[in-house]
């Protein structure tokens, strides 16, 4: 089983880093005389270039105070300026990277070498596959990566761990996204992630926190009768697209990365852009100008947010749900009565309609558009064979399951009301309302818990076939067996 379990680390540690070495550096110098080629290391990229003084993107005062002697590159700690004629005194607030130089605390993130590889998952657009990283130097520059949506970040250091572990168990479905502007070569002894040259790594985000949001209002605030107006106007636009240290997110340690073929070209071509970003970014917006948008537009060239397609799709189904309940309640089950004379079919075909097949459409769709994802990623060389058989059997297990439950529950409803006489009526339609949701999220727990379980103890493997290759690697290994073999190859 170790032998496996290591051997499964090391197949993906190759597969991250096999494109980008023979690939030519398309906005790279030729490689400087202390940098051999054809180890994946070109030119130091922007985010390295750029002055300590003028790395740090977010405001800040000149003085701070006693965290001046931190490190000669660190950020300061987040200051905001008061409006003219506001007699308002700011304060430095301070995010988790302070309280790390400092030694006051560690984050809670893994630098260890032989944490187990996690299969990969779906994402909510079903045309994308992410996998949480076991190691934090798994990140190079460039990587589309992913935590889980925090609305209460650095509240508390176990707050913010508990929301990363619900993403990281499939509890909760939406992700703050952001790129990665430098390698991890290493964390040094306080936790904080640092590159080959020794700086502190970055990341391009749209970013805030619930210190620096109450800090901003209170400093933008002339009174208190302000304060109401100026909290509305930051609630759809409270983050701007900042350079900030990775080691921000040490209390968030699941983080999730897009599974990518990248070259050391298009890796330096999306760090150029995400200095432009920086220079000019849009306003942020919740709906059509989130972190999503921007890493999209970054990554992809496309302007798009699937989690805000996600979430429309999710708020049409509740309200179809809910008049189709108001449909089972306000006639159907008037017509269960004693005093009915005739079976209202129509009531009930609406309600079907409403609730029961958006949900089978959805879990046929899914899985549609899934597999297509999964076997496409496989011909393109992003993932091996056992996560093909892997998301395929999940997300089909997935299906049938929502099916048995939710599409189920939702079937015989009527009749469970009936049965019941009408006596529970407000647990029968909270239930209702939300089996789909309760279905899919008690899979999804289930089926981490049992994934983790099976990956520690007897490492990937499948009764049949599987590998932790990639199909050209795969090719490529057959050929030199049959090289080896002395067997003549077409």
């Amino acid at each position: 089983s170790l032998v496996r379990w290591e051997g499964a680390v090391a197949a993906e540690t190759v597969r991250s880093r096999r494109a980008e070495a023979p690939a030519a550096a398309i906005m790279s110098p030729p490689p400087t005389a202390d940098e051999s080629p054809g180890k994946g290391q070109g030119q130091p990229h922007i985010s390295q270039s750029i002055s300590p003084s003028k790395r740090w993107t977010k405001s800040y005062s000149g003085s701070n105070l006693e965290y001046d002697n931190l490190c000669s590159d660190a950020p300061p700690p987040t200051m905001f300026e008061p409006p003219p004629g506001s007699n308002v005194v700011p304060r430095q607030v301070l995010t988790p990277i302070h309280h790390y130089l400092s030694g006051s605390r560690q984050p809670f993130w893994c630098a260890d070498e032989f944490a187990s590889a996690r299969p990969p998952r779906i994402y909510v657009d079903q045309k994308s596959v992410f996998r949480e990283i076991s190691n934090i130097t798994q990140l190079r520059r460039g990587d589309h990566c992913m935590i889980t949506l925090n609305v209460l970040r650095c509240l508390s250091p176990w707050v913010d761990y508990f929301v990363s572990l619900m993403g990281s168990l499939e509890l909760f479905h939406l992700y703050h996204h952001f790129l990665m502007l430098d390698d991890v070569a290493s964390v040094d002894e306080r936790g904080v992630p640092r590159t080959k040259e020794g700086a502190i790594v970055c990341i391009m985000e749209y970013s805030n926190t619930i210190p620096e949001f109450w800090e901003e209002a209170r400093v933008k605030s002339l009174s208190w009768l302000h304060l109401p107006r100026v909290l509305a106007q930051q609630i759809f636009h409270k983050a701007n697209c900042h350079r900030v240290p990775l080691a921000d997110y040490g209390d968030m340690p699941h983080i999730f990365r897009i599974e990518e073929k990248l070259t050391d070209g298009d890796r330096d071509r999306i760090v150029g852009d995400c200095e432009r970003m920086l220079a000019d970014a849009p306003k942020y917006n919740v709906f059509w100008a989130n972190c999503e948008h921007t890493a999209n537009l970054v990554s992809k060239k496309k302007f798009t947010s699937p989690e805000v397609h996600f979430v429309i799709w999710s708020s049409c189904r509740y309200l179809l749900t809910l008049f189709g309940l108001a449909l089972l309640h306000f006639v159907t089950m008037q017509c269960y009565s004693r005093y009915c004379l005739q079976y209202p079919v129509w009531a009930l075909a609406g309600y079907y309609t409403c609730t029961a097949l958006p949900v089978l459409a959805q879990i046929v769709v899914q899985y549609g558009l899934l597999a297509w994802t999964v076997v496409n990623s496989y011909w393109q060389n992003i993932i091996s064979r056992n996560d093909v058989y892997h998301l395929l059997l999940k997300e089909l297990c997935r299906a049938v399951f929502n099916g048995a439950s939710a599409f189920g529950f939702l079937v015989w409803a009527p009749e469970i009301l009936h049965f019941a006489d009408s006596r529970y009526p407000v647990r029968v339609s909270i239930a209702i309302v939300f089996a789909y949701l309760a279905s899919d999220t008690v899979y999804g727990l289930v089926a981490q818990v049992v994934t983790r379980i099976l990956v520690q103890t007897h490492g990937h493997w499948w009764l049949l076939g599987g590998s932790d290759l990639s199909r050209e690697e795969e090719e490529i290994m057959l050929k030199e067996r049959a090289l080896s073999s002395g067997k003549k190859i077409d």
